[in-house]
């Protein structure tokens, strides 16, 4: 065991996640769920790495505050290793779909195993069954504690299953490399459960949120902060890699809510930013593959999708419709959503990104001016009766 490397090793990530947690909370962004547990991943690795540091240093020292100690300590880190698993796992899901309300029905057995283990972890302090701390105070690994990487492993594959679900619905996912996290993170296990003695697990841990931290802030000026899908500076950064593209072709879907104005002077701003979320998640799902979304201004959302074929386009407005009267149906919220739609093609070779714009942007005003007069009829005659 050198101890001053693991100082270093451990010292430079506590230091590492230390100044990613006080510029986090300088730009007062944790507001949402995703941001809560991502900075108490931070809390934990900064913790994990200093409480790991002191156990090699009080290990084998005689006492019996250092034999309560190293036994305390390293049930802290087992339980801290449970706890970062899992909240990266919730993490994953809630950067993904942005729904809190789907992680209880859809991790319960992950907690309530991350729950069961933490108990044991209190039980082994009393029986010693994942580990013991001899009479020299000297910590011995045993060959049960594995579980606790295999937890962490599962933890892993879970997460991977999310995102590779998610790409299959809605396509793949740009500015979150969550192999940036699992590498370290992975290696570090890995190494340390080989060589006996040596401390990389938080090292890789602090690594991991360093990598995936880089790619938030990357992501800061390309994708809404309300919505999560993509803003218009991404729009106009994917037109130039879409008019560079000369082997595709690709149309677009302007969408903007009906009487969206109505909504927020009727149940207030915070319902009309729900209607925005609710909006956007129906665009999510209708999309196809090969289609990106973006919230372009206010109540106003494109879809670009990669294809030849007008059908399909056709088809992709066809199932936001769907998606739409399945909301609708639904009944959850105080408000109903419509959208007016325009569709047109991206000529890679000829049009320009602003013609391009223009033509959808009148196309959606076309089909807005018709559905505004169809819904100022219906009102019209159910005023009437």
């Amino acid at each position: 065991m050198n101890i001053q490397a693991i100082i270093v090793s451990n010292g430079f990530g506590s230091v590492l996640l230390l100044v990613l947690l006080i510029s986090r909370y300088r730009t007062r962004r944790q507001r949402r769920l995703d941001d809560h547990l991502f900075s108490a991943m931070i809390l934990l690795g900064i913790l994990g790495g200093s409480v790991e540091t002191r156990s090699f240093m009080i290990n084998g020292r005689p006492g019996g505050l250092y034999h309560i100690g190293n036994i305390l300590e390293n049930s802290y880190l087992y339980a801290s290793t449970l706890a970062i698993a899992t909240l990266w796992v919730l993490y994953v899901d809630v950067r993904l779909y942005r729904s809190k309300e789907r992680l209880w029905g859809k991790y319960k057995l992950l907690i309530a195993a991350s729950v069961v283990m933490t108990a044991l972890l209190i039980v082994n302090i009393f029986t010693g069954f994942f580990f013991t701390v001899d009479e020299n105070n000297v910590y011995h690994r045993l060959p049960i504690s594995y579980i606790f990487y295999l937890y962490l492993f599962i933890a892993m594959c879970i997460s991977v299953r999310t995102l590779y679900v998610y790409c299959s619905e809605y396509g793949d996912v740009s500015f979150f490399p969550i192999w940036m996290f699992l590498i370290p993170v992975f290696s570090g296990c890995i190494l340390q459960v080989i060589f006996y003695g040596i401390a990389l697990v938080w090292a890789g841990i602090a690594l991991g949120i360093t990598a995936i931290y880089i790619n938030i802030q990357s992501q800061q000026a390309f994708v809404d902060t309300l919505t999560g899908l993509y803003n218009r500076q991404f729009i106009e950064h994917s037109m130039i890699v879409m008019k560079e593209d000369r082997r595709s072709s690709y149309y677009g879907i302007m969408l903007d809510i009906d009487y969206f104005k109505e909504i927020n002077d009727r149940f207030g701003h915070s319902v009309g930013d729900d209607a925005l979320c609710q909006a956007a998640n129906i665009f999510r799902r209708a999309a196809m593959l090969d289609a990106r979304v973006y919230r372009y201004a206010g109540d106003e959302f494109i879809i670009i999708m990669k294809t030849d074929d007008e059908s399909s386009a056709m088809h992709m407005m066809d199932r936001i419709r769907g998606e739409m009267h399945r909301f609708n149906e639904s009944g959850e919220h105080p408000y109903t959503l419509s959208f007016s739609m325009g569709c047109a093609k991206l000529n890679v070779t000829g049009d320009t990104i602003d013609a391009f714009m223009h033509e959808i942007d009148a196309s959606m005003y076309e089909d807005k001016k018709r559905n505004h007069e169809r819904i100022d009829r219906e009102r019209a005659m159910a005023a009437e009766k």
